[in-house]
């Protein structure tokens, strides 16, 4: 499941009229900074090629999830993400619904992510395998009546790491312009593994000097093993689970702990 900030924020931990009208100060700069990145997705190379692309539809169901009715949460995700040679996109959108409430009304919620990159240098035979300017725009609505659309804007560098299996690793440091809280820094990790149809995937968060909120780390691996050539099918189908460790949750005083089962088809 992803769900870096805080789509689903409690109502008691939003801020004052004063510190929304303060973020909207920050979208000049913030539009600025868009506008960069489309110019220079613009400039790309007209014969620019698709190196690798993924779509997929999973479904995850686990009980044990903070600031949710009775911790139920299943969650369904539509993820993409494609490698070209000026860079890559990463979009997924999930749909989370909670357990009925004591007057049957059910939490429902989207939430989604749109992170393009765009490459600046790479290098050969470093650690180092490219540099990118990298965005990430987040948005969501809940059935509370929350909303938010924020903005983050940062460089970021695709990794080689030296172990058997890896596919790919990546490292992105990030200005967030956030629309309910002030803003803050994040730190994000991905990587993803594969060998003998095992996948081990995921990412690492961390937020940090946000003044209405405390600092959070949010680990989220996904363990799956690939069915597809045991069953002769076409599409990778993956079964495992996915883990949620995330302290202070939202910036809370909440920790999560929450497994949930899941089921990933790729198109």
């Amino acid at each position: 499941m992803h769900h870096k900030l805080s789509a689903n924020l409690p109502l008691t931990l939003q801020t004052s009229k004063r510190n929304f009208e303060k973020n909207l100060f920050s979208i000049k700069p913030l539009a600025t900074a868009l506008v960069t990145i489309v110019a220079l997705g613009a400039m790309s190379n007209s014969h620019a090629e698709m190196l690798f692309t993924d779509t997929s539809l999973s479904v995850l169901y686990g009980d044990d999830y903070e600031l949710v009715e009775d911790g139920e949460l299943t969650t369904i995700t539509l993820e993409h993400a494609s490698t070209h040679t000026w860079g890559g996109v990463f979009f997924f959108v999930d749909r989370h619904q909670g357990a009925s409430d004591s007057e049957n009304n059910k939490y429902k919620e989207t939430y989604g992510e749109f992170a393009p990159k765009f490459k600046l240098q790479t290098f050969d035979d470093s650690l180092i395998k490219q540099v990118n300017l990298a965005g990430q725009y987040e948005f969501g609505s809940n059935s509370t009546g929350f909303s938010q659309d924020n903005y983050l804007v940062g460089i970021g560098a695709d990794l080689n790491v030296p172990i058997p299996g890896m596919k790919y690793a990546s490292a992105s440091l990030y200005h967030a312009f956030n629309d309910n809280t002030d803003d803050d820094q994040q730190i994000t990790l991905t990587y993803g593994w594969e060998k003998n149809n095992i996948v081990v995937d995921g990412y690492v968060d961390y937020s940090f000097n946000n003044d209405d909120l405390k600092d959070q780390l949010h680990i989220n691996p996904q363990i799956k093993y690939n069915l597809q050539d045991v069953l002769g099918i076409d599409n990778r189908l993956e079964v495992g689970m996915e883990y949620s460790y995330w302290k202070n949750k939202y910036g809370s005083d909440k920790t999560q702990n929450a497994p949930s089962a899941l089921v990933k088809l790729h198109f």
